[in-house]
């Protein structure tokens, strides 16, 4: 058989060190050499079903689209890290000292991006900044806990249940305990009907507690809209949901920058971290940068 199309393609763990950590993304490149019917194809076709494909652009140096099992997202914290992963490994970007600065072009807009390689790990970690915080609507506590099976107790009061966007709206629900969050278990329907005709996307779950002594919050993210059921490790809400904790106390500020490190993926098998940068206070907040590093653990050809 003659394929029309030779590409090279990879599976990256993102937001790890490990192989099987962190959240698995697909990358292909040269993605301006498939048709544009492919393109769904080729995402449906991969294991993940989260994929990005990496074009030429005429505004930034890059262009990135990201396509979930429902469709195409704006933005993807995990399958930007991957992306800039696989371009630095193959030479497509040069990452000579410390500080190498590239713009993105997505359909949240066009972000700057940052990739340094650890020379410890040989690994490069990708820094991406965010847009600055916007708080949007509150919902009612007790039908976000009964959506996710929880009760009104598990929700850490007096905080509110609140949509927050650093470039992709999501709903924030602070909890009190790792216990609770390892009861969720979202009644699908029931939060579906609400995320319909809301401002948010998907759910962000998180307490103060944690497994590791050296992170500072622990996440479960949902995302049924997307036909993502549990993300194993959620960059686009890592921002949004450091922000929220500032506005609302839940962490300490430090001046200029406060340094937060999350922990995800433990329930899922795929533990993975992310670490985020906030400049500003509970008054204002300026800017917010979340980083994390991926690793290759398949490289190939994809054939179309």
């Amino acid at each position: 058989m003659k394929y029309q199309y030779k590409l090279r393609i990879f599976q990256i763990d993102a937001f790890t060190d490990q192989p099987f950590g962190g959240n698995p993304a697909v990358v292909v490149l040269d993605a301006d050499r498939l048709r544009e019917s492919a393109v769904e194809r080729v995402s449906q076709e991969t294991i993940t079903g989260q994929t990005v494909f990496v074009y030429p652009s005429k505004v930034a140096d890059y262009k990135f689209r990201y396509m979930t099992p429902r469709g195409e997202m704006a933005f993807s914290g995990h399958l930007t890290v991957a992306g800039f992963t696989a371009l630095a490994e193959e030479g497509l970007i040069e990452v000579v000292n410390d500080v190498n600065m590239f713009t993105l072009e997505t359909r949240a807009g066009v972000l700057e991006i940052e990739v340094v390689k650890n020379e410890t790990s040989g690994l490069h970690e990708v820094q991406i900044t965010h847009e600055s915080p916007e708080f949007m609507a509150t919902y009612d506590p007790k039908d976000i806990a009964e959506a996710l099976g929880l009760t009104l107790a598990d929700i850490m009061s007096p905080n509110p249940i609140q949509t927050v966007s650093t470039g992709t709206p999501q709903l924030m629900v602070p909890v009190n305990t790792l216990k609770a969050l390892e009861r969720i278990r979202p009644d699908w329907e029931r939060l579906n009907g609400l995320q319909e005709g809301s401002d948010w996307i998907s759910v962000q779950v998180f307490t103060r507690e944690t497994f590791a002594p050296t992170s500072d919050v622990h996440v479960r993210h949902f995302a049924p809209a997307l036909g993502i059921s549990e993300d194993p490790v959620t960059g686009s809400a890592a921002g949004s949901m450091c922000a929220y904790m500032i506005k609302y106390g839940l962490f300490d500020v430090t001046i200029p920058v406060t340094s937060i490190v999350i922990e995800q993926g433990h329930f899922m098998g795929r533990p993975g971290k992310i670490f985020v940068e906030v400049r500003g206070d509970s008054d204002e907040i300026t800017q917010v940068k979340v980083s994390g590093t991926g690793i290759t653990v398949i490289r190939g050809t994809l054939y179309v």
